[in-house]
């Protein structure tokens, strides 16, 4: 699959060098076999607008996105098969000025967060600020069946 012109953040084909290290999520260990986390393309969205840029490119081409946040899902459903896409948009929103923020007003707090946290970097920030979130966790020795 060719690239997204106009697309300034990476991307990446299979068969290049880089594409396995991008492809890898938590799930795959599941999904070894039988090859479900393999898309066509994943790219590294800047900003809005080329989110948008990948969406119409998609539609064009009628193929679908998949969207991968701050991490994984634990059944892969975070990633797809080509000729689909993967949005990897961990990198997108990481702004520690705009895009993680704790604010004290009148003696409540509140935590404003993009999509683009890994869980764990969001725990450290919450623990600094002596804070906390009910949220899941995930244990690496845990196995999930996902079927």
């Amino acid at each position: 699959m060719a690239t997204i012109n106009g697309i300034t953040g990476n991307q990446f084909t299979p068969g290049e060098g880089e594409y396995n290290d991008h492809r890898y999520q938590y799930a795959l260990s599941s999904f070894q076999d039988d090859n479900r986390i393999a898309p066509g393309l994943i790219v590294y969205p800047a900003n809005k607008y080329e989110i948008a840029l990948t969406l119409k490119y998609a539609k064009s081409q009628k193929i679908a996105v998949a969207i991968r946040t701050g991490g994984h899902q634990y059944c892969g459903a975070s990633s797809t098969i080509a000729p689909n896409i993967q949005l990897d948009l961990s990198r997108t929103f990481k702004n520690p000025k705009e895009d993680l923020v704790y604010i004290e007003k009148d003696s409540n707090a509140f935590v404003r967060t993009s999509v683009s946290w890994p869980l764990g970097e969001f725990a450290d920030f919450l623990g600094s600020h002596k804070a906390f979130v009910p949220h899941g966790q995930y244990v690496t020795d845990f196995y999930f069946s996902c079927s």
